[in-house]
């Protein structure tokens, strides 16, 4: 599986971006006691990108607000090295503000996308500079995705369709609708975590309405199916459901968070209709998997907690305290 934003598993340690807290977290893997952190310099430590040699992770700084109401957007990327646990190197992306999602390339690039200015982004981080820049064609580009084989990403947007691009062409080649009927604009017209199957041949992606999961064909890049989150509560249409997808590392299970639900789902990969829901604490969002594949731990934001699940019957099996507020993490 290629590496996809923090879905890397591995025995080294836990990397925990705490969004509420402003720090970067680390955990021992086996006892999940933190070990150290330190403070991001500037507001506003959001999501995780891992290199493929799992020695650096990427943290974007967004700005001290949220989406929507980013007052003073950031334009930052804090470079961990993950041995040292330390700050190695922060990226300025300049006129580019509020960077979100990110994905590593097998050739040790990020792919950036910045939800104000509406820009894809083609960064090096050895030479600390912007190579390339794209307009993104719908409003609020928040999550990328890169497929297994490095020849499409694709763009969630906050406000409008799901955006394929061509890697090779290096130009928007193609869109996925995602509102719901009636909806142009704001929550409910877009998109929200994705993911592509470990075989490169779908992508999921869950909409920002009712967090439903879309089945996207890869090749023609068409909804070919679209899955209901069992017993997954409704919520004000004027806020983000924030929910997210990950899968195992070896394949087999899919888990989903929902911020707005306070659930999390345990998802057979061979049969997305076979749903085991997961009650955890408030604001669910991170997911990471354990080196062992027997468990996934997921992060509250809002409860400062991290829940272990066991992916063999979606028992909770423990909890442990996880910071302020712990947006994304994985182990490494």
């Amino acid at each position: 599986m290629t590496t996809t934003g923090s879905n890397v598993t591995g025995t080294a340690g836990i990397v925990a971006v705490d969004k509420v807290g402003n720090k970067i977290r680390f955990y021992d893997p086996q006892s999940l006691r933190e070990v150290g952190h330190f403070d991001a310099p500037e507001p506003c430590a959001h999501e995780l990108a891992i290199s493929h040699d799992h020695r650096t992770a990427f943290v974007p700084l967004y700005g001290d607000g949220i989406y929507g109401a980013n007052r003073n957007p950031n334009n930052k990327i804090l470079v961990v090295d993950l041995a040292a646990q330390k700050l190695a190197d922060v990226i300025v992306l300049g006129d580019f503000v509020a960077p979100h999602g990110m994905v590593a390339t097998r050739e040790g690039k990020l792919w950036i996308v910045c939800d104000i200015p509406q820009k894809l982004l083609l960064v090096d981080p050895v030479k600390r500079a912007v190579e390339a820049a794209y307009d993104c064609p719908a409003k609020g580009p928040h999550i990328v995705a890169l497929t297994p084989d490095e020849k499409k990403l694709y763009v969630s947007s906050k406000e409008g369709d799901l955006a394929v691009f061509d890697i090779a062409q290096r130009k928007f080649a193609a869109s996925v609708p995602m509102h719901a009927p009636g909806v142009t604009g704001g929550n409910g017209s877009g998109s929200e975590g994705m993911t592509p199957t470990p075989d490169g041949k779908q992508l999921l992606v869950l909409d920002n309405d009712k967090s439903d999961l879309h089945v996207i064909d890869i090749a023609t890049d068409r909804e070919i199916d679209r899955i209901a989150l069992t017993q997954n509560p409704p919520s004000n249409v004027k806020r983000s459901r924030l929910a997210k997808l990950m899968f195992s590392p070896n394949g087999q299970h899919l888990v989903a968070t929902a911020y707005a639900s306070g659930l999390a789902w345990l998802i057979d990969a061979a049969d997305f209709r076979r749903q085991t829901l997961v009650p955890v604490a408030k604001g669910p969002q991170g997911i990471a998997f354990a080196p062992d594949g027997k468990s996934v731990l997921v992060s509250s934001h809002d409860s400062g907690l991290l829940t272990r699940i066991s992916l063999s019957d979606g028992r909770v099996m423990a909890s442990y305290d996880g910071g302020a507020g712990i947006e994304v993490l994985a182990y490494y």
